[in-house]
């Protein structure tokens, strides 16, 4: 619940948060969308960076087997795709989110929302900084600092194609990641 109030501030929805149920706010999407990845962040790849048992946390985030790794069902067709820390990357947690069309502007409002709530605040690296990479323009958003637990980084780069259009057919996709050192003993 938290998570979902935490989006619903920086969207600006609060309000719209007591409308009937058969009514979904304009946006709902949107914000499942960034709820989800706010899971993936705070409580799929954070807790299994700073080593809790995958397998506890895959049961209790309903994250479904696949066989490249690991998927965390939105509604419908969108997902996110986690390639969880082991082998050669113990530190990362990478996803694929494959999301309602848009800028994903709810999705980067919450991850910054939860950037700014660290302790200390994690620094704003990128802000929605757009580039085009061969035929994707690419918009991404990044945050790094040290907790109290260790150093974070964090990045969500949405992929269109030129012209806008989305990148899974008529969804659009983004990846995310977080990188997590622990602190010394």
């Amino acid at each position: 619940m938290k998570t979902v109030i935490l989006i619903a501030a920086a969207m600006g929805l609060a309000g719209g948060m007591a409308q009937a149920a058969d009514a979904p706010a304009p946006g709902a999407a949107e914000a499942r969308d960034a709820a989800a990845v706010m899971t993936a962040v705070t409580s799929v790849c954070l807790p299994i960076l700073q080593g809790q048992p995958v397998a506890a946390i895959a049961k209790a985030q309903g994250l479904k087997k696949t066989r490249d790794g690991w998927m965390l069902p939105i509604e419908a067709k969108r997902h996110i795709d986690l390639d969880l820390p082991g082998g050669s990357n113990p530190h990362v947690c990478a996803a694929t989110v494959v999301h309602t069309p848009g800028d994903g502007a709810a999705t980067v409002a919450a991850l910054a929302a939860w950037a700014a709530a660290q302790v200390p605040p994690l620094n704003i690296i990128k802000d929605k900084e757009q580039a085009q990479s061969g035929t994707y323009l690419v918009t991404a958003s990044s945050w790094s600092g040290g907790i109290a637990a260790g150093g974070v980084a964090l990045s969500y780069a949405e992929q269109k194609l030129a012209g806008g259009k989305p990148v899974a057919g008529t969804l659009d996709q983004a990846t995310l990641a977080i990188v997590f050192t622990p602190a010394a003993p």
